[in-house]
């Protein structure tokens, strides 16, 4: 099992595009009947900071990487984060998790 989280933050004037983005990404994920992955978008109640968490059960193979809606999301992160690259990546460990 693999877990990246990416944080960041956007512009203002962004972050509406980013949340189409996003909501893009998930819905087609559901409409590819993805599996294997559990994929979380959280954003700041004053909605300007985003944390995206990727847990992916085969690391080996990102199902994200085959959508152009995430290739859109990757490049509204970049112009959100004012740089010319998303934020990368930073791989996490799962010490636990409870759910009820």
């Amino acid at each position: 099992m693999s877990l990246q989280i990416v944080r960041f933050s956007a512009a203002v004037d962004s972050a509406a595009e980013l949340r189409d983005c996003l909501t893009s990404v998930f819905t087609a994920l559901e409409a590819a009947s993805t599996t294997g992955l559990a994929y979380t978008a959280y954003a700041s109640e004053s909605g300007t900071d985003f944390i995206l968490a990727l847990e992916l059960t085969a690391p080996t193979t990102n199902p994200l990487l085959a959508l152009p809606e995430a290739q859109r999301r990757r490049d509204a992160i970049s112009r959100a984060a004012g740089g010319l690259i998303a934020p990368t990546p930073e791989p996490f460990t799962i010490v636990g998790s409870y759910t009820s």
